[in-house]
């Protein structure tokens, strides 16, 4: 069974996000923060990784420049979930290493489970 990581600094959203993977075949986890998502990558190479940009502390970006610079990581897609919807924002992000970048509040839940299973399919032969 493929593992998804959640980082997230909003509960709310972390458990039923985990709910959802689940009922769709998935095994997922959540951190609530990207030193806490940093630490669980260290013990467990989740086969992608959805990844709020706006948290305290370390930022997404900054969790995708570490998992990208570590040639243990590098190779895990990193979908960034984000409130900000600016296309250019969006483009930066792309461009320093993400697979993807889904605004929070335009996904539904057909459209999670087909990007989902793309990302997968593109990266390793897998997917739902």
């Amino acid at each position: 069974m493929q593992t998804i990581l959640i980082v997230d600094d909003n509960l709310d959203l972390c458990r039923p996000m985990v709910k959802l993977l689940s009922h769709m075949g998935y095994t997922s986890d959540y951190a609530l923060d990207g030193e806490g998502a940093l630490n669980f990558i260290d013990r467990t190479i989740p086969d992608l990784v959805i990844l709020d940009v706006m948290m305290p502390d370390m930022d997404g970006l900054e969790v995708l420049r570490r998992l990208k610079a570590d040639q243990r990581t590098q190779q895990i897609p990193i979908v960034m979930f984000s409130a900000i919807a600016d296309p250019e924002f969006r483009t930066h992000a792309i461009s320093k290493g993400a697979a993807d970048y889904w605004v929070k509040t335009g996904i539904d839940f057909g459209e999670l489970k087909t990007r989902i299973g793309k990302i997968l399919a593109s990266t390793n032969g897998a997917g739902v």
